[in-house]
């Protein structure tokens, strides 16, 4: 291990123990408020049964059936405490990083000083940081596209050299069968696996038989290579019918994702300015976007190049056929874009991060071999890694030093304290949306479906589901003596408050 490498591998570890060193600190403490996406899937968790999940979902939500399953029989066995909807996203993501690093023996060999930007590009993406511990599906995007990446490497190494580990294979195929039911955007990242993979069984059957060459093709080999792929089918195919036929037939989500889609029309400027944010926002800040947005629209090109050059003139290791799955995969991706089937955000887009960073780095890789380049490169690796660690620092700082974190954590704090003495009188709630301060539930927005302030605060894990107290909406607190004539007569106490602030009122 030269020294720039050892200087980069010492900088991603001490970062990334940081990073989930700060994660398990806001998983354990309750030190990070939820928010308007989280307060919706909550409310779905706590108020619907395990059978009501598998219908329309409530407040314009959309989540992988299986997965919310799973995390709804988590978190009740806990009664929908803090720590269980924040831990999670958090194991996920711990996951995510120990398959990245796993995988750095296969994707990049040592000696590279950019190999370890594979794990940083990751890590400081804006929906690994930011989702950390978040109840949402998107960690498991991320790790699930992963998943994907390692599973085309262990199918080129059975299609060159058949099967090496009867239990390896045996967890590949069943990663085949169970993870389509955890992601949205899995299907995305596995469909140029089918491309691939395919094609390599077919030319090297084919030079095979032109070479007279037994040794190509292991005995049986394109069979137990297509056997995952024909698993991976049919669940897709189950998932879809079961799941994501749902999310198409929602036109209330569809609806709400238009802005971020493209607009009908084609319109190449539009097209053109969201492949550009496609690619910059896995940095983070406007000069590192900037960079991102470059290096990233450049290395794609040069990916593309490459891995269709390699591909005609029929080489087939396996760097260059992951350089094609990555090529392909962005193209997929730019193609639903112009379709209008993906809408272009960050969290949307997480499932590109791992191939987009490859990219990064083979370009990266050719330039720093190329003597004329060199020195650019170098400069740009430098500047890279300085960008993705410096983020990483200054979102977990910006997490608590927020200008909004002390009055979110005070609405917090002090709207626990309130539901667990609404709860010891047996006081009803009256609450208005000051509670879901910053974000602005009174707003209307076309196609979403408003939550309000009563099921914001029935999300809070003190708010218990079996031996709850009821909750009321109002607009504004001066009108609770007029709101209090209309509830049943003998509500004659209630609990008021704003989220920071809480009294007891008499009729």
């Amino acid at each position: 291990m030269n020294k720039a490498e050892k200087i980069a591998r010492i900088a991603t570890l001490a970062t990334v123990s940081f990073l989930m060193a700060i994660g398990l600190y806001m998983a354990l403490a309750q030190l990070r408020p939820f928010w308007i996406d989280e307060w919706r899937l909550i409310y779905n968790l706590k108020f619907k049964s395990a059978p009501a999940l598998w219908e329309p979902l409530s407040l314009t939500q959309q989540f992988p059936r299986v997965y919310l399953e799973l995390l709804k029989a988590f978190t009740s066995s806990f009664d929908y405490s803090y720590t269980s909807l924040r831990l999670p996203a958090l194991i996920i993501a711990t996951v995510s990083v120990f398959l990245c690093f796993s995988l750095l023996k296969s994707l990049l060999p040592p000696g590279k000083p950019t190999r370890f930007l594979f794990v940083m590009i990751l890590v400081s993406s804006f929906t690994f940081t930011d989702y950390i511990v978040q109840a949402k599906q998107y960690e498991m995007d991320i790790l699930l596209s992963l998943t994907a990446i390692w599973q085309l490497l262990q199918l080129l190494q059975i299609s060159s050299i058949g099967i090496q580990s009867k239990s390896r294979y045996l967890l590949l195929c069943i990663s085949f069968a169970i993870v389509p039911f955890f992601s949205y955007t899995y299907p995305i990242a596995a469909a140029p696996i089918f491309i691939i993979v395919l094609a390599k069984v077919a030319l090297l059957y084919k030079r095979k038989n032109k070479e007279k060459a037994p040794e190509l093709v292991p005995t049986s080999s394109g069979g137990v290579g297509v056997l995952p792929l024909l698993i991976s089918m049919v669940s897709i195919i189950i998932f879809y019918r079961i799941d994501v036929s749902q999310l198409m037939a929602d036109k209330q989500m569809i609806g709400y994702w238009q802005y971020k889609m493209m607009n009908n029309p084609f319109n190449l400027l539009s097209l053109s300015e969201k492949c550009w944010w496609l690619f910059a926002e896995v940095g983070a800040g406007f000069v590192f976007e900037i960079l991102f947005g470059i290096v990233g629209i450049a290395s794609f090109f040069y990916g593309l190049y490459t891995a269709f050059k390699n591909l005609f003139q029929k080489q087939l290791a396996d760097n260059d056929l992951l350089l094609l799955y990555c090529a392909i995969l962005l193209a997929l991706v730019i193609a639903l874009i112009i379709a209008g089937k993906l809408p272009v955000e960050p969290k949307f887009n997480a499932f590109t991060v791992p191939a987009i960073s490859i990219l990064i780095i083979t370009l990266l890789n050719k330039l720093l071999q190329t003597t004329s380049t060199r020195k650019f490169a170098t400069g740009a690796v430098a500047i890279l890694y300085a960008g993705v660690i410096i983020n990483i620092y200054t979102t977990c700082y910006a997490l608590f030093f927020d200008a909004n974190y002390a009055r979110r954590m005070n609405i917090y704090r002090n709207t626990e304290k309130a539901i667990q003495l609404a709860q010891a009188e047996k006081l009803p709630i009256i609450i208005n949306p000051g509670v879901a301060f910053p974000d602005q539930i009174t707003k209307v927005y076309p196609f979403l479906t408003n939550i309000t302030a009563d099921e914001v605060l029935k999300t809070f894990p003190s708010y218990k589901v079996n031996d709850s107290i009821p909750v009321y909406a109002i607009n504004d607190l001066a009108d609770v003596k007029e709101f209090m004539a209309q509830l049943p007569p003998d509500i004659t106490t209630v609990l008021a408050g704003d989220g920071q602030e809480y009294r007891v009122i008499k009729r």
